[in-house]
This record gives C-alpha cells, sequence and structure tokens, in this order.
C-alpha cells in the first residue's frame, strides 16, 4: 500500500479542486494539465488509501464519499500550512536581502513606475518586479502575504498593517462630445455628472478612485452610470470624440497629452472634487535600511506636495 509520502502537493491540490467543481473538465483547466493526467492522479491518491473519494460513473462526478469529505478537509488544511510555510520563507529571505519586491496592477501610474524603474536601471537599487495584477488590492494582498515588499497603488490606502507614502497627483479631465452642453465651462464638477453615461473600461481607473467618484456624486444627489464597454481608455475617448457612444468619459491630464481629439473637448475638474492620486504602500514592520533609502529617493524625484489628503514621511 503506498504511503501517504508518495503523495505531492499537486495530488493533493488536484483532490482539492476536484471537491471543489465536481468536474474533470473544469478541474484540469484549472489545473492546467490533461483530463487523463488529472484522472491518474485522483487514481494515485484513492489507491494510496484503498478507498474512493468521488461518487463517480462515466468520468462524471455525482457526490464526494463520506472518506473524500475527510480528505479534502485535512488536505487544505496542509495545503494552507504549506502556503504559510512558503511565505514566510521568502518574506524572511527578503527580510535579510537589500532586494525588494515590488507588486503593481496594470493601470498602475506610468510616471511612478518609470521613478522605479530608474532606480533599479540607473541607481541600481535591488529592485525585482512581481507580475502585474488586476488590481490594487491584489497588489497589496501581495504585500501582506511576503510575496512583495512594496506595492504601488492608488491612493487612499486603509489597510491596516501597511504604511502609505503619498507620491503623485494627476488632474481628471471629463472628456465631452461637441454636443455636449457643458462643453463650455472652464471646469466642470460632480454634481454636474447627475444624469451622464460615462464609458469607461475595465483598467482605466483604481478600482478606489472609480468607488470614490461614484460615491461622491451619490452624495451629491446624482447617480451617473458607469458604462464598462471599451477595452481600454484609449478607446473609450474614441467613442466619445467620435459620437460612436452615447456619454462622456473621464481621463487623466498626463493621458490627455498622448491623446488628440477631433469634435470632443477636454473639461478639467478642480482639484479638490476628485484627482487621481498614487503612491506606494509597504509594511509597517519593515524596518530595513534599504526600504528605507528607497522611500527617500522616491520622495525626491517625485517631490510630493502636501495636499488635502497629506502624505506620510518614510521613517527616519
Amino acid at each position: 500500500m503506498a504511503t501517504i509520502d508518495q503523495l505531492d502537493v499537486l495530488d493533493l491540490e488536484c483532490v482539492v479542486m476536484l471537491a471543489e467543481t465536481l468536474s474533470f473538465t473544469e478541474t484540469a483547466q484549472r489545473m492546467h494539465m490533461t483530463q487523463p493526467g488529472l484522472t491518474a492522479r485522483i487514481h494515485k491518491v484513492e489507491k494510496s488509501r484503498e478507498c474512493k473519494f468521488f461518487d463517480r460513473s462515466k468520468g462524471v462526478v455525482r457526490a464526494i464519499t463520506p472518506e473524500g469529505f475527510v480528505f479534502v478537509e485535512e488536505a487544505r488544511r496542509i495545503l494552507e500550512d504549506f502556503q504559510r510555510l512558503i511565505t514566510r520563507t521568502d518574506a524572511a529571505h527578503r527580510a535579510f536581502s537589500e532586494r525588494l519586491a515590488v507588486s503593481r496592477p496594470r493601470h498602475v501610474d506610468l510616471q511612478l513606475l518609470s521613478i522605479v524603474v530608474a532606480a533599479q536601471a540607473v541607481e541600481g537599487m535591488g529592485i525585482s518586479f512581481q507580475q502585474p495584477c488586476d488590481s490594487d488590492e491584489e497588489a497589496i494582498a501581495m504585500l501582506l502575504n511576503g510575496k512583495a515588499d512594496v506595492a504601488l497603488v492608488a491612493w487612499p490606502v486603509t489597510e491596516p498593517y501597511v504604511a502609505p507614502l503619498h507620491l503623485t497627483h494627476d488632474t481628471l479631465l471629463a472628456v465631452l462630445p461637441e454636443n455636449h452642453v457643458l462643453r463650455g465651462r472652464t471646469e466642470i464638477h460632480l454634481a454636474d455628472l447627475c444624469h451622464e453615461q460615462i464609458i469607461g473600461s475595465k483598467h482605466q481607473f483604481p478600482n478606489a478612485l472609480k468607488d470614490a467618484l461614484l460615491g461622491r456624486c451619490r452624495n451629491l444627489g446624482s447617480a451617473p452610470e458607469w458604462l464598462c464597454i471599451s477595452a481600454s481608455p484609449a478607446e473609450s475617448v474614441h467613442l466619445v470624440d467620435t459620437g460612436a457612444g452615447t456619454g462622456i468619459t473621464i481621463v487623466t491630464k498626463r493621458y490627455s497629452e498622448e491623446l488628440t481629439l477631433t469634435k470632443a473637448v477636454y473639461i478639467p475638474f478642480p482639484d479638490d472634487e476628485i484627482a487621481y492620486e498614487y503612491g506606494v504602500a509597504y509594511r509597517q514592520s519593515d524596518h530595513r535600511s534599504v526600504l528605507n533609502d528607497f522611500l527617500q529617493y522616491l520622495v525626491e524625484k517625485c517631490r510630493p506636495v502636501e495636499g488635502p489628503r497629506g502624505w506620510r514621511k518614510p521613517n527616519a
């Protein structure tokens, strides 16, 4: 009889995933393996225990057996412990190293990203970049679970055990079509968005900024509709500029400098109402000199100006 020592982490992951999906096809896709390979691993685990974990017929899982429930519950605990082992070991390794792992979402502020890249390429700081994630929340999660030491994220940062450093500020502009009643204004206010449809894309803005914008509109008694119908901010602007989309869109001033309008116009929001703000986050418990040097470098390069939200200096 096989012993538990002959089972590996992937074996346990396959059993747990199959218990969650009850589908060999979906499990194989999620585990990035072939279905015969998955089936072989399930057979291997069941053979090692000399019992069936799944009631199945012709590859279709009908139910989890009582033995299967017990095994899956304990397998989850083992996988969680294993992940905790890896995370804490990686964090301990970085804690005694001179390298910083940086996480960032796909919509990261390009000016800030270029400064961080320069810290690596020009200043010679030990920096490694993690794969971009889909949101600021994921970038912060990587920070909290030890996979990153610094996260480039939108402001504000409110997670416990995380210290924020506010670095960049950019005015938001409304892009209005040629026939819009407000296009003659020198600035536009959130209260003006009462019945607007705002055309956007999935990663046009950080979730924190989008939620803040819509939340402040609601507080002012307006209820704009956010239409996530474009593939990118550039396409959002194109839809408004050509009249192909019914509504307006919102971009940053820096981003607008890369685009040319034919019929639409840019009108800024007052900075004290809403703005695009970015910065870095790091664990409060991280007191390494390499992190402090990096934060001081960012402050010198970005030269943040203290505004309504303020900014936090790194530890001396």
